[in-house]
Formats: C-alpha cells, sequence, structure tokens
C-alpha cells in the first residue's frame, strides 16, 4: 500500500517560481509608478509591498511543499535532516537574539530571555529580532539547506 504524501505534484513548482517572479515584478512596478512617474500616490504603496510579500511566501510556500521530480526514500531522508537542521538554526537564532537583547539592554532585566515576552515581540511586531523569529524566515532557511543538500547528493551520485 503506497504511503499518502500531502506534498504537492512537481509541477506545481514552477507555479511558485511564477509567484516570486511575479511579486518581485510587482515590486518594482510598484516602486517606478509610485516615485518615478508618480502615476498612483505614495500611499498605495503599502499596499503593493504587502501584495509583494504575499505573493513571495506563497512561491516559498508553493516550493517548499512541492515533491521533486523522482521522489525516493533518501529525499525523504533528506527533508527530515533539512527539518532537523533548521530547528538547530531556529533554537540558535532565538538564542543569540535573546541574549543579543539582554546585552543591549545591560542585562538589567532578562525578560527578552522568556518565551512569553519573545511571543508578545513577535506578535505585536516590536523589537530588533522581529524579522528573525518569524515563520517566513524559517521556512527560506528550511529551503536553502534542503536545496543545498539535495545539490550535494546529486554531485555526490554523479562522482559514483
Amino acid at each position: 500500500m503506497k504511503n499518502k504524501t500531502y506534498m504537492l505534484p512537481y509541477r506545481f513548482r514552477k507555479c511558485g517560481y511564477g509567484l516570486i517572479i511575479a511579486s518581485v515584478l510587482s515590486l518594482v512596478l510598484g516602486v517606478l509608478m509610485a516615485n518615478v512617474w508618480e502615476i498612483i500616490p505614495q500611499t498605495h504603496t503599502r499596499f503593493i509591498s504587502m501584495v509583494m510579500y504575499l505573493l513571495f511566501f506563497l512561491g516559498i510556500f508553493v516550493i517548499v511543499m512541492t515533491e521533486e521530480k523522482d521522489e525516493d526514500e533518501m529525499i525523504d531522508s533528506i527533508r527530515r535532516r533539512s527539518i532537523a537542521m533548521t530547528a538547530f538554526v531556529a533554537f540558535g537564532i532565538f538564542m543569540g537574539t535573546n541574549l543579543l537583547m539582554s546585552f543591549l539592554h545591560g542585562f538589567r532585566t532578562l525578560y527578552s530571555v522568556s518565551f512569553v515576552s519573545s511571543l508578545v515581540s513577535v506578535l505585536t511586531g516590536n523589537g530588533i529580532a522581529n524579522g528573525l523569529r518569524s515563520i517566513d524566515t524559517y521556512i527560506i532557511i528550511y529551503l536553502i539547506i534542503f536545496r543545498i543538500s539535495i545539490w550535494k547528493m546529486r554531485i555526490q551520485s554523479k562522482e559514483d
């Protein structure tokens, strides 16, 4: 019996790359229309950047969730190792940013080390480390680790 997979078919990868290209083009066109050509007012640039952000990370998510062309047990193993490595990197970023925040505040209070304040910082959008703690960062880190691992595996298999 075949195991159920919750991955998208391989052909969806092109859609993901298309979404990323569309997001970059919308950002460039939005900047040109608002700042250079002055076709649209500056007040609408927030909407353009939000659409770009959503398209970009939707494209990244689609790419992450697609199967490889030749999906097998080795690819599955690489996926699991990439997830574990992403967890280690996320823990390192979490501890590093908390220690940096504590150092910047002179270690007067170590409130930034607590999970609750970190969660509040992420949810409210406050703090220096907000961008490093968002889920988008970890999806991109996973994608980079996974693609490098696949690349190394293919180079090693060509040598053998």
